[in-house]
């Protein structure tokens, strides 16, 4: 198993690889979490008991949908259509996935680490609504991911004899993905998950032994090294079946690195933009931008090979048009490729950084190393930034005017302070068409 990451450019990584030993000495709970046997045997008991035709529908939003979303997609994409992801509260897209389901034949995922998100919350109770106006025992239909003591979520698990996992209380949402929260939806639509986990851990076991050469290290060291010139990385996907995995870095990313405080406290409006781009689409409507806009990004290319039917396009065919003569005997992947090498070269020649990450293979155990790979990419560049990577104090704020405006008690000074601070622009007159 191997991953191969080429990085923008070469440095000297010494400052990376202290700060990766201090991590690994004291690793934070996402690491641990992976030893945890009694994890994966308690997912793997609840998802014999989820009947094998039943749909699959997932409540949660942020770290407890994208996290899933992106194995289904990597790896089970046959099969991923089993599972219905709400991860927004749109009533629109609600009614019209509860208009298609046979709510009788449907297992619900609940998923809420501190068990109180407003989003998930309002999910489930329009659900169990639903189940019950179809004549379902929503008690029979519903499994619970949440903390294993605390919250709203927990307690409703525990009255109502539930089937429930737990979510590590040390371990935030953006980072559970290889934990319950990821496990038991992937397992459903056929992933193994204990490949997942061995990937990670012998991921693991390489960055114990890593020196200043090691593939992070130095593209940590890249990264560093455009940091305050360069504020946006551009996550390219070169395979459909990676394309969710960009938004779960984005979500990873930009919620680990967008601090207004540093470490001690000052004022510092860090942070770093992720961007998801698709390779080849995005050819067709990102790159012009990349390659004459404003040189302010990192550019990482994602690939890994997939088995599938790639014919070679007939002679006869691409001779319909002398300029279509080139395609004969060429297949889309070779197309494809031609495209990955193109777009890195053109990028490279306009003075762009960019480095590649490929993948050997696109399997369970590959994708469980690339995530741990990321969530260690996150913690480093966090450490250059000196910020916490694992709070989110800006996404409380507009949660405290949201529930001072539904009148959720104790929120309501909190709200008055943040709306006081807001600038309103007057309406500009509508635009009659």
């Amino acid at each position: 198993m191997s991953i191969l990451w080429t990085p923008a450019t070469e440095g000297d990584g010494k400052a990376q690889l202290q700060q990766l030993q201090k991590i690994l000495s004291s690793p934070p709970g996402f690491i641990q979490s992976l030893a945890d046997e009694s994890a994966l045997e308690a997912v793997e008991e609840i998802a014999t008991t989820i009947p094998a035709d039943d749909s699959i529908l997932l409540l949660g939003i942020g770290g407890s949908a994208l996290g899933a979303q992106a194995l289904a997609n990597a790896l089970a994409p046959e099969t991923s259509q089993r599972l219905t992801i709400l991860d927004n509260i749109d009533a629109d897209t609600v009614e019209r996935v509860l208009s298609r389901l046979d709510l009788s034949q449907t297992t619900i995922l609940v998923i809420s680490k501190s068990g109180a998100t407003a989003e998930t919350s309002a999910q489930l109770l329009r659900i169990i609504a639903a189940l019950e106006s179809a004549g379902v025992d929503s008690d029979q239909k519903i499994v619970a991911i949440t903390d294993r003591k605390k919250g709203p979520l927990r307690q409703l698990a525990t009255e109502r004899n539930w089937r429930s996992l737990e979510v590590p209380s040390d371990v935030g949402g953006r980072f559970s993905v290889l934990t319950a929260v990821g496990w038991l939806p992937a397992s459903l639509v056929g992933i193994e998950i204990r490949e997942l986990v061995s990937g990670a851990r012998k991921c693991l076991e390489d960055l114990r032994q890593a020196d200043e050469n090691h593939a992070l290290i130095q593209w940590a060291t890249s990264w560093a090294q455009f940091s305050t010139s360069h504020k946006t990385v551009v996550l390219f996907s070169y395979r459909d079946r990676l394309r969710t995995f960009g938004d779960w870095f984005a979500q990873l990313w930009a919620e680990s690195l967008g601090k207004r405080e540093n470490l001690s406290g000052v004022e510092v409006w860090a942070g770093s933009t992720p961007l998801v781009a698709r390779g080849v689409t995005d050819q067709h409507s990102l790159v012009q931008l990349f390659m004459e806009g404003p040189d302010d990004k990192q550019y990482v290319f994602l690939d890994a090979p997939v088995t599938a039917v790639d014919p070679p396009i007939e002679a006869a065919l691409a001779n319909l048009h002398p300029d279509l003569n080139y395609l004969a005997g060429k297949s889309l992947d070779q197309l494809r490729n031609a495209e990955w090498e193109g777009t890195i070269a053109a990028l490279r020649a306009a003075g762009r950084p960019v480095s590649t990450l490929q993948l050997e293979k696109l399997d369970a155990a590959h994708i469980g190393a690339l995530m741990l790979i990321w969530k260690m990419a996150t913690l480093l560049a966090a450490a250059v930034l000196e910020v916490d990577p694992f709070d989110q104090p800006g996404v409380e704020a507009g949660k405290a005017v949201a529930f001072a405006k539904l009148g959720r008690e104790g929120w309501q000074e909190k709200a008055a302070e943040i709306i006081s601070g807001a600038r309103s622009p007057s309406p500009a007159p509508p635009i009659n068409c």
